[in-house]
């Protein structure tokens, strides 16, 4: 979608990449829903109702880079990084992006100031200089294993065989290093 930065498209990947994984703790987000003004009241519409009314010169529209939906009701929201900003632009609203944006959630959740100039940004995700932390990736070396009670030749070799532990192995920050399964 047009106007999709790189850092939003890893935010939609790392929503997905969660979901996929915590299949039990789905986190209710969509990235690049529209938004358009209806009769008054901005609400969320599918990427069809979309185009049609894109097609007809309809409502006012706005694309917020994530939508929630929080008790029931959706939630809109911008990821504003290193040299992002609201745009000053004014919509077919009439209005900004950060004024729209703040209307969407007061129609949706009225006078929830939890919900106004709602924005992910490196203070708020303490993601430092507006860069994420590289993740540490260790390549494992062939190495020789101990199996307890295997051999190669049973009765001449005692229990090692040659093999490769395979890699590469993320290792998640709480684990300070790579600690040995067999002393």
């Amino acid at each position: 979608m047009a106007g999709k930065s790189p850092r939003d498209k890893c935010f939609g990947e790392a929503i997905d990449a969660w979901n996929d994984t915590h299949p039990n703790d789905q986190l209710n987000v969509n990235n690049q829903t529209p938004w358009v003004l209806d009769n008054g009241a901005w609400r969320p519409v599918g990427r069809l109702e979309n185009l049609w009314n894109w097609i007809r010169g309809g409502e006012p529209y706005r694309v917020p880079d994530w939508t929630a939906t929080i008790n029931g009701k959706p939630v809109a929201g911008d990821n504003k990084f290193e040299g992002d900003g609201y745009s000053s632009r004014k919509g077919r609203s009439g209005k900004t992006q950060l004024e729209d944006q703040n209307d969407m959630n007061n129609h949706q959740n009225p006078d929830n100031q939890d919900y106004q100039d709602l924005n992910l940004n490196p203070d708020k995700c303490k993601c430092g200089g507006g860069e994420p932390a590289k993740e540490t990736v260790y390549e494992m070396a062939p190495s020789t294993i101990y199996i307890p009670g295997f051999s190669p030749a049973p009765g001449l070799m005692p229990g090692t065989v040659p093999g490769t532990v395979p890699g590469p192995v993320t290792v998640p920050e709480f684990i300070p290093e790579l600690i040995p399964v067999f002393p």
